[in-house]
Parts: C-alpha cells; structure tokens; sequence
C-alpha cells in the first residue's frame, strides 16, 4: 500500500508537468496505465489492510462492477453515452477495454467514499449519507478527469459529442453518481462503518492530490470550469481539515 502511494508520490510532480505542458516523451504514453495502476493497487491495498478478506472482496467488487460497466458502455453505448477507448491506455482486455479503468474505478469509488467519511467524521452521519456524499464527490473528480482524458490525452473519445461539459454528456456523469452511490452502499454493506482505520489520512490523500494535479492541468489547458470545479473541492476539504484542528 504505502509503496505504490510512495511511487505515486514520487512522479507526481513530473506527472503535473508532463501533463500540463504536454511535454510526454513519444512511447511513453503506458506511463499512465501504470499510475493509474499504483493509484488503484494503493486504494485495494488500504481496504485490505483496514479490513482484511472484507477489503479484498470490496474491492474485487468495485473493480470486476467498474469493468463491466464500462464493457457495456463501449458495447451498447448505455448507460455513459456513445464512445471509445483509443488504444492509448495498456493492456487492453476483449472489447477494447483498458485493465487501467478497472483501477481508476477502485481509486475514484474508495477514494471518495473514505474521503466523504473523513469530511463528516464528526457528525455521526449514516452510511448512505456518507454514500452521498462519497458519490458526489467521485463526479467532482470525473469532472476533473474527462477534459483531460478527452481532449488532452486521448485515452477515449465521445462518439456523439453533445452538453455543455465539454462534449461530455451529461449521462455520463449521471451514471457515474448512480454506479458511485450504488457501490459506496454496497462497501458499506460489507465492511460496515469503523472509526478508527489505519492510515486514514490515505483515501483523502489519494483524492486531494488528483484534485490538485488534474485542476492544474485543466486550468493550463484553458477548461476553466474544471478548474473551478478543483477549487471548489479543495475549498471544501481544506475547511473540513481545518475545522478538525
């Protein structure tokens, strides 16, 4: 776990100026397959070590629901709306679908919803407000992700662009709230609420890291609203941190 945090936060800063300047050496584009990989291999790893056989079925869970809900998505072209992987995230399994997704699933979904918990800590919330919560803040980082995975990087590419997001329907988001709640719910379910976890900081960290690369990287490209978006996110858990203290 805290391996592939600490390889993570070893490219970090040259992965927020590669990405920002565009400055990504020809053939080295599996580089993102591989942190994308870290960030979900970090995100199992925490469950695992929190909560043992529960953490590793939850996150088998989140990964296998992720991957075939994106099969379905790039097969039928529901529920995200019509689009296609490009090839650029490796190695990609029957359909054209990337491993790399399955792990992005894992990091956004865990991510958010231990985030979420620690932002209502003190509150004594329900689990399916935490769900909520942990949902709405897994589109707060999508909507961070798909200009820079569309536009910039290329890793997929919206078939029938439409909305105002960019080109990105808004079913897209829609569903990722949806898919995002209903597995929030279902960790939940399996692991129940436990106040004291090991390494809490890590989910949070995960999350307001990416929220800070990605808003960087949105806001040198010109996607202004994303970068709102970021600042936003980082507003609110800088309160929360502060609030804790």
């Amino acid at each position: 776990m805290l391996g592939a945090f600490g390889i993570f936060c070893f490219v970090y800063p040259f992965a927020i100026l590669l990405l920002s300047f565009d400055w990504m050496p020809f053939g080295m584009e599996w580089m993102s397959s591989l942190l994308l990989a870290m960030l979900g291999v970090a995100s199992w790893a925490w469950l695992v070590v929190n909560f043992g056989r529960g953490g590793l079925l939850a996150g088998a869970t989140v990964f296998v629901l992720g991957l075939t809900l994106e099969y379905v998505g790039v097969s039928t072209g529901v529920p995200f709306g019509q689009y296609r992987y490009t090839g650029v995230l490796v190695p990609e399994l029957p359909g054209g679908l990337p491993l790399a997704i399955g792990f992005a699933w894992l990091l956004i979904v865990v991510s958010g919803l231990f985030t979420a918990q620690q932002l209502l800590s003190r509150l004594a919330p329900k689990g399916w407000i935490i769900g909520l919560l942990g949902a709405t803040l897994a589109v707060g980082l999508d909507l961070l992700l798909e200009p820079v995975a569309y536009h910039i990087k290329g890793y997929w590419q919206w078939l029938e662009p439409s909305g105002s997001y960019y080109g990105v329907p808004w079913s897209n988001f829609a569903t990722w709230f949806v898919a995002a709640f209903l597995m929030n719910l279902g960790v939940y379910s399996l692991l129940g609420q436990h106040p004291n976890l090991k390494w809490n900081w890590l989910p949070s960290a995960l999350y307001g890291m990416n929220v800070v690369m990605f808003g960087l990287v949105n806001l040198t490209h010109g996607f202004w609203v994303a970068g709102t978006v970021a600042l936003v996110l980082i507003g609110v858990m800088a309160v929360s941190l502060l609030k804790r203290r």
